[in-house]
């Protein structure tokens, strides 16, 4: 994976100016990339300044209406924004079904070698009936840039892994609103992103940790119930050699 990852970014410099060349968002040395080929059934991801070559190999969106048959992806938005260490991706009217989607990430990193991603996923129910959604992130993490000795532990239940490299490196993958997660190793036909690009039903169990060593892939399962016209949102944040932790989640006192 790791030499595939590598020519994608390539042929992504070097075709910047086409119309999906999609972009890239920054914060000191670290840089997030959504690639050419993000949005699809595998959504190539870069991570890279925040520890030795690209942490991240894949993280895309699915999504599913309670009554459907199948989970659909995140498939190529309305419009896209790559402005300094903040990206904003909307769909008007995603996959057909009356939602109305924005998605933002923002890129932080306090130092060199670390960094943090965080993601906000908006959802409005534009439909006249209130309906169950359910939304599903996946990734497929190479902590310290190799793909085949990681090892995974649950730190919170059911929302917050870490991931660790067996040699040196490490990356958080926290969801706080999530219901549920699911781990598999990568493999084209059964790993996460597998699981959700079938056309059965795919709900998270809470499986798959401890995990390692080995190739980790993982996803967070979150569920929203949406009256017509209603809005609601979730939170990702994906950090390496740094804690993943939420400003909202932090403790202040004030003296």
């Amino acid at each position: 994976m790791f030499a595939y990852r590598s020519f994608a970014l390539l042929a992504l410099l070097l075709s910047a100016g086409s119309a999906y060349a999609q972009g890239t968002i920054t914060s000191g040395g670290a840089n997030y990339v959504l690639t050419a080929s993000h949005f699809d059934t595998s959504p190539e991801t870069n991570f890279t300044g925040v520890g030795t070559g690209d942490q991240l190999f894949e993280s895309g969106w699915w999504f599913r209406i309670q009554g459907d048959t199948a989970e659909t992806v995140f498939t190529a938005p309305t419009t896209q924004n790559y402005t300094l260490d903040l990206a904003t991706i909307n769909w008007t009217d995603l996959g057909g079904r009356s939602l109305a989607v924005t998605k933002t990430h923002t890129i932080s990193s306090p130092g060199a070698g670390i960094g943090q991603v965080a993601t906000v996923v908006t959802v409005t129910n534009n439909a006249a009936t209130a309906i169950t959604l359910h939304l599903f992130n996946m990734i497929d993490l190479d902590v310290n840039g190799s793909a085949a000795t990681d090892n995974a532990t649950l730190v919170q239940p059911n929302n917050y892994i870490r991931v660790a490299d067996a040699s040196a490196g490490t990356c958080e993958y926290r969801a706080p609103e999530a219901v549920a997660y699911l781990v598999l190793p990568f493999a084209a036909a059964t790993d996460v992103a597998a699981q959700l690009s079938n056309a059965t039903v795919t709900d998270f169990a809470n499986t798959g940790l401890p995990f390692g060593p080995g190739d980790f892939t993982g996803g967070f399962q979150y569920t929203l119930q949406l009256a017509a016209g209603a809005t609601g949102s979730v939170r990702l944040f994906v950090a390496c050699n740094q804690t993943a932790t939420p400003v909202s989640l932090q403790q202040f006192q004030v003296d």
